[in-house]
């Protein structure tokens, strides 16, 4: 194989074996990602989900320890799953619900967005030079085994893809507004400390499933309010939906409410909704705070974001850990201490 194209050679095979390494650790990432990247049901049926991912940690070995024509076809393999994931992110990325694909673990960020595409486009980019430098090989049979010199301008492009490749997977965008800044005090839950805090928007208005209009800004002032925005149909919401009652009553003082996009007559169509949940019929809150389904944002009693807007599954279920460990320790500090009598 000529010697600047065992770089994406390289990187094909960490990025595929450290893929695999952390669906194994994670099988449950495998199944969310399956899900909300919509992969039809053919495609992504328990074998897919027990395979899947041996089959990557199997290719990035191959590409290793493989030469001649056999490179080439693992290399052919790599190139075709890479396009496929490449596939799968551009599609999810177009849609108005964020996506989450969890690929490489904690490892750089887990949401699909056009950083995501990028990534991928990379990858297929990659894997494409590791099949030419693999035909041209073929012949030698020595894989990396067999390297023979190229130009310093092949080496540099290698380089260079290697580097694009290595930032695009680790890379993890700012987040979008701390938990941290929910303070200890239950009775000063609007005061941040680290959080760049905007105000509430006037705009910001919800029914009640009575079809009452609530202006989110003042209903903020009796207590903060913790909204989690779901849409029917979406599956991620489908799955934190039902959890929704259960973090209100975990979660006191802050009020916890399920922001659902829709009509109140979805309370009847959706068994996991209950009379506290509030509705936004024409998305207009969504757009304001959640920008995707689903997401989460905290409301101060002062009229100010206390946290967030957040969006994606694994992001609200973080978001929602932290602002309990927050309520925890707010309790915990206002417990009396005890004289020993």
């Amino acid at each position: 194989m000529p010697g600047p194209f065992a770089l994406p050679l390289l990187a094909c095979a960490a990025v595929l074996v450290v893929s695999g390494a952390a669906k194994l650790r994670s099988p449950g990432s495998l199944d969310r990602a399956l899900e909300s990247l919509r992969v039809p049901a053919a495609l992504a049926g328990r074998p897919v989900r027990l395979l899947l991912p041996w089959v990557e940690v199997v290719l990035g070995v191959a590409l290793l320890a493989t030469g001649g024509r056999l490179l080439v076809v693992v290399a052919v393999l790599v190139l075709g799953l890479l396009a496929a994931y490449l596939v799968l992110v551009a599609l999810a990325v177009r849609r108005p619900e964020p996506a989450d694909c969890g690929c490489f673990g904690a490892l750089g960020s887990s949401r699909v967005t056009p950083a995501t595409v990028v990534r991928n486009v990379l990858l297929v980019g990659a894997a494409g030079a590791t099949v030419v430098g693999a035909a041209v090989g073929a012949d030698r049979g020595g894989g990396l085994r067999d390297l023979s010199d190229g130009p310093v301008a092949g080496w540099l492009l290698g380089a260079g893809l290697v580097a694009a490749v290595a930032v695009a997977v680790t890379w993890r965008p700012a987040g979008s507004g701390p938990v941290d800044a929910v303070p200890d005090d239950p009775d000063e839950l609007d005061e941040l400390d680290e959080y760049d805090r905007g105000p509430i928007p006037d705009e910001g208005q919800v029914l009640t499933a009575d079809r009452r209009l609530l202006a989110l800004v003042d209903e903020a002032r009796s207590a903060a309010r913790l909204l989690v925005f779901l849409r029917p149909g979406c599956a991620p919401c489908a799955r934190l939906g039902p959890q929704v009652a259960q973090w209100r009553r975990d979660l006191a003082p802050v009020d916890v409410r399920a922001v659902v996009v829709g009509d109140p007559d979805l309370l009847a169509a959706l068994p996991y909704l209950d009379d506290s949940t509030w509705f936004d019929p024409h998305a207009v809150a969504l757009d304001l705070f959640g920008h995707g389904s689903p997401s989460a944002v905290l409301l101060g009693t002062d009229g100010y974001l206390a946290g967030g807007p957040v969006r994606g599954e694994e992001a609200v279920l973080e978001f929602v850990e932290e602002v309990r460990a927050h309520v925890l320790g707010a309790r915990a500090g206002a417990e009396p201490v005890s004289d020993g009598r």
